[in-house]
């Protein structure tokens, strides 16, 4: 499914949403929770994300609670589907938390031990 299906189930036109930078970041993200009402229904949101909607770029997506579970399972994945995209992801949180992170892996399947 696509970001279309859940703005199209929440009834949220696009244009409505606010603007986003392309990055979530965490403390904002935290900031919006309980403030902002629910892009859906108007509830306090309880979830917040980015989206990157077609035509209108990035935008924020409030949701309450039920809102959020009625279309959890709409949302296309973000978890990346190899393991060099799952270690990008690291190295971008590391660099985001200004941290120095060290990735060790066995590319060969095996057990240690």
């Amino acid at each position: 499914m696509t970001i279309d299906d859940v703005l199209h189930r929440l009834g949220v036109d696009p244009a409505d949403l606010t603007s986003a930078p392309a990055r979530h970041v965490h403390r904002e993200a935290a900031a919006r929770i309980g403030r902002n009402p629910c892009a859906g229904c108007g509830r306090p949101a309880r979830a917040t994300g980015i989206i990157d909607v077609p035509g209108y770029g990035h935008r924020r997506l409030d949701r309450c609670r039920d809102c959020f579970l009625a279309t959890i399972d709409l949302e296309p994945s973000r978890v990346p589907g190899t393991i060099d995209g799952i270690v990008a992801d690291l190295r971008a949180a590391a660099a985001e938390a200004a941290v120095q992170l060290t990735v060790v892996i066995d590319d060969k399947g095996g057990r240690r031990g």
